[in-house]
């Protein structure tokens, strides 16, 4: 899928850290998607510390 090799699908599928912001682009041209950002709704530091 994209041109990418299965392992780096699987790091994506599994959530592994580790994958190029253009690969993840490649990927969600290839599905006809896109990704877009908003402002992070009011969150605990707690929730934000979950993340990292």
């Amino acid at each position: 899928m994209a041109g990418q090799r299965q392992e780096m699908i699987s790091k994506i599928e599994t959530g592994q850290g580790g994958v190029k912001l253009s690969t993840l682009f490649d990927v969600l041209a290839a599905l006809g998607l896109e990704m877009t950002l908003e402002p992070r709704s009011q969150s605990s530091t707690a929730d934000i510390e979950d993340i990292f």
